[in-house]
């Protein structure tokens, strides 16, 4: 893993913190001082404060992807396109508010109670079927998997593919990630890659939509809601996949930074364990703590004032979530972790027309998934001498390795 460091250790810039070992420190003195500057050096402003994050995320002046590149260059002409194209959460057309609505509503049609103990059942037979060891690598793989292969379940996605599914997904989301942000750059290798993942993705999928004996519940009530507000068929089938592709990356995340936070507190891991009912604000209080989705991309549309400044049309802004969290502004003591937080603010999952729709059904996943960790007595001491960050310009991903 590449680190961007500054001399004084803090990252180089802000596209670098999401891999560094600590941004704390840096995102906090920028959301104090520093609450909407220009970058005059990488040519792009940033968001730092909770009050201009607030003001981008609710601006119809600021979209997800540029106007005269919603797909990436290097992402063109292939499946990885189709997915990345038609994806809810980077788009700001017409169909963006029928399409979040479909997804929406099928999320919130599904019990979470359905959900719950979809994931206790598959996490019992992961604790089989990845093999004895229970090391810190072993925690790294069922981090993973279990988000992603009960959200497959749930799209009625069989068994037997579950593992095929999970290298397609890395596949895309690297080609995508490094296409998208350029962090880390992006090789031929790895753009074919993502192709043939997203083709194998949009086929399985694909051959679901057209079954209703086959599909699950969660792919069914999108089918519903998507034909009751007009949605595409080809859109629908994308953001069936995009369930799968936020399970991926943030739900496993926040897995991972949630056993982090027990690890360096061994006291409050004690206290935890011995009360699990205090994992659901644990959780929220490590989203907001130590974001996952540390930032996010806006473009201006046209010319305009965001944050008392003038910016340009497809100028870009870096949208520090994760500064922003640490804004005392949001909440008192900010760099404290405090699970019994009162009134917690965070914007982990997002705000605006583009918040994320999945916070409840996510966080029970990485309530459930450390519960069973805890429960198996993983070697939550050996982590931080274990650990890495994946190297990405938004995303904070802590990787395990023995």
């Amino acid at each position: 893993m590449q680190v961007m460091t500054s001399t004084d250790g803090d990252p180089a810039h802000v596209r670098a913190a999401p891999s560094h070992p600590d941004p704390y420190p840096y995102y906090a003195r920028l959301s104090r001082a520093r609450p909407f500057f220009r970058d005059e050096i990488n040519g792009w402003w940033v968001a730092a404060s909770a009050a201009s994050v607030a003001e981008v995320l609710a601006s119809p002046v600021c979209l997800t992807r540029p106007l005269n590149g919603p797909v990436p260059e290097a992402l063109r002409g292939g499946a990885a396109a189709e997915i990345f194209g038609r994806l809810v959460r980077l788009r700001d057309d017409e169909a963006h508010g029928k399409l979040k609505d479909a997804v929406a509503g099928a999320l919130a049609s599904i019990d979470l109670r359905q959900v719950a103990d979809t994931a206790r059942r598959r996490a019992a037979e992961l604790y089989s079927e990845l093999g004895p060891a229970r090391d810190t690598s072993w925690i790294a793989r069922f981090m993973f998997a279990l988000p992603v292969q009960v959200i497959a379940h749930l799209l009625g996605i069989p068994q037997r593919h579950f593992g095929d599914v999970m290298g397609w997904l890395g596949d895309y989301g690297a080609a995508a990630a490094a296409a998208g942000t350029g962090i880390p750059a992006a090789t031929p290798e790895m753009i074919a890659r993502g192709h043939r993942g997203a083709k194998a993705l949009l086929d399985l999928v694909g051959t679901l939509a057209d079954d209703p004996e086959r599909r699950g519940p969660l792919f069914d009530a999108l089918i519903r809601e998507a034909a009751r507000l007009g949605c595409d068929d080809k859109d629908v089938i994308v953001n069936a996949i995009g369930y799968m592709i936020q399970g991926y990356a943030g739900t496993a995340s926040l897995i991972g930074s949630t056993l982090l936070a027990l690890a360096r507190d061994p006291a409050l891991c004690a206290k935890v364990d011995a009360d699990r009912t205090l994992l659901r604000p644990l959780i929220g209080e490590v989203a907001r703590h130590d974001t996952v989705t540390s930032s996010t991309f806006r473009f201006m549309a046209r010319d305009g004032a965001i944050a008392g400044h003038e910016l340009r049309q497809g100028e870009m802004i870096i949208v520090l979530l994760a500064a922003a969290n640490r804004d005392p502004t949001l909440n008192p003591d900010p760099d404290r972790l405090e699970i019994a937080r009162a009134d917690r603010k965070s914007f982990e999952f997002g705000a605006g027309a583009h918040a994320c729709p999945a916070d409840k059904a996510a966080s029970l996943l990485v309530e459930i998934a450390v519960d069973h960790l805890l429960t198996w007595r993983v070697p939550l001491d050996r982590l931080e001498a274990s650990l890495t960050y994946a190297t990405s310009g938004h995303v904070r991903t802590p990787l395990f390795k023995d």
